[in-house]
């Protein structure tokens, strides 16, 4: 299993590209997911709002064939598969075209734990869905628990205005 990249600050969200261009939704994915969907306890768990096992939202098992996560002997689940519309809120999934490719490519990966207490979020992960089951291990990136709560203090225009990639200038200086 190649060695994943931490992600602990927006300028490193930024320099993936992950959800960058039109018409990829990684992005407002990613803000919705811990804006709505975290908790932190207060031992600083991550506690998921709503179980991934009941496939709110389009939550589904993600079985890792190709070894792309490590193996931590915890479920994975994965969200952001667009071709199940409704499941999202409008804003997140309102650029999907099922024509385009690339407007379906981006996941969120969840582990997930639980004991007596109830559940929690292990990890949560990025990735590069590439189509017929594949996702790109080069573009599968792990979120640390600071990062997701430097998110879930951000309104969304302060967020893209941080890690969105913005659109070089010619000399002429058209876009």
């Amino acid at each position: 299993m190649p060695r994943l990249r931490t992600l602990k600050k927006l300028a490193r969200l930024r320099d993936t590209e992950f959800g960058q261009g039109y018409p990829r939704h990684g992005l407002i994915l990613l803000w919705w997911f811990a804006d709505e969907c975290i908790e932190f306890d207060d031992d600083g768990n991550m506690i998921p709002l709503y179980d991934p096992k009941r496939r709110n939202f389009g939550f589904h098992p993600f079985h890792n064939s190709e070894g792309i996560l490590p193996d931590t002997g915890l479920p994975y689940y994965e969200i952001g598969n667009l071709h199940h519309p409704g499941k999202m809120p409008h804003y997140v999934t309102k650029n999907y075209d099922s024509d385009v490719r690339e407007s379906n490519a981006d996941r969120i990966v969840v582990s997930v734990g639980s004991d007596c207490d109830g559940k929690w979020l292990d990890r949560i992960y990025v990735t590069h869905h590439l189509g017929q089951g594949c996702f790109d291990v080069n573009s599968t990136f792990h979120i640390s628990k600071g990062l997701i709560e430097i998110i879930q203090n951000m309104e969304w225009s302060d967020f893209i205005g941080e890690v969105k990639i913005q659109q070089r200038r010619n000399r002429r200086g058209r876009r």
